[in-house]
C-alpha cells in the first residue's frame, strides 16, 4: 500500500530513527519479554504489560520467570531505567509504538485461539491515538491483521 508521509509521520519516524520513542509490549512470556528486554538494552524506553500482576510485581523485582532471561538481565534494564513492567493498560496511550506479543494457542480443532488477540487489540483500542504504531507479533494465520485487528481498531474512528 503506498502511502504519503505527512509532517505527523515524520515525527514518528524521526523518533523510532532517534530511539526517542517509548515502547509498550503486551505479553511478558517468551516472546514478549526477551523483546522488552532487547528495546530496553539499546535505550529505548520499554513499558512491559500483562494482565498476570504477579509476574509484573516479580518483574519490577527482577525476578524473571523466563528461563532465557536471567534475573540479571532485567535488574541491569531496570537499574537502568530504560523499562519497567505495569498491568495498567491505561498506559498504552503513552506509548509511540505498541507490541502485541500474546499467545495463540491451537485448540483441539487445530484451529488457532484468538481470544488472546482479541482481548490485546480491545485494551488498544481503548486508548488508541493518533501517531501510534501497532505491530502484532503473535504467531497466526495470514490475513489476521487485516480481517481481524484493523475492522476492531478502526471502530475507535481513527483510519491507518
Amino acid at each position: 500500500m503506498n502511502s504519503i508521509n505527512t509532517e505527523k509521520d515524520l515525527v514518528l519516524e524521526e523518533k523510532i530513527k532517534n530511539k526517542t520513542f517509548k515502547i509498550g509490549i503486551l505479553g511478558m512470556g517468551y516472546v514478549g519479554l526477551p523483546l522488552a528486554c532487547e528495546f530496553a538494552s539499546v535505550g529505548v524506553d520499554t513499558l512491559g504489560f500483562d494482565i498476570n500482576s504477579t509476574i509484573i510485581l516479580n518483574l519490577n523485582k527482577g525476578i524473571s520467570h523466563i528461563q532465557d532471561i536471567e534475573d540479571s538481565v532485567i535488574k541491569k534494564n531496570i537499574d537502568s531505567q530504560k523499562i519497567n513492567f505495569t498491568d495498567d493498560f491505561s498506559k498504552l496511550k503513552e506509548m509511540d509504538v505498541i507490541s502485541i506479543c500474546v499467545p495463540t494457542p491451537l485448540r483441539k480443532t487445530k484451529d488457532p485461539d484468538m481470544s488472546y488477540i482479541l482481548s490485546a487489540i480491545e485494551y488498544v483500542k481503548k486508548t488508541l491515538r493518533k501517531e501510534q504504531l501497532i505491530i502484532l507479533e503473535s504467531t497466526t494465520y495470514p490475513g489476521t491483521t487485516d480481517e481481524l485487528i484493523l475492522p476492531i481498531l478502526e471502530e475507535s474512528g481513527l483510519k491507518p
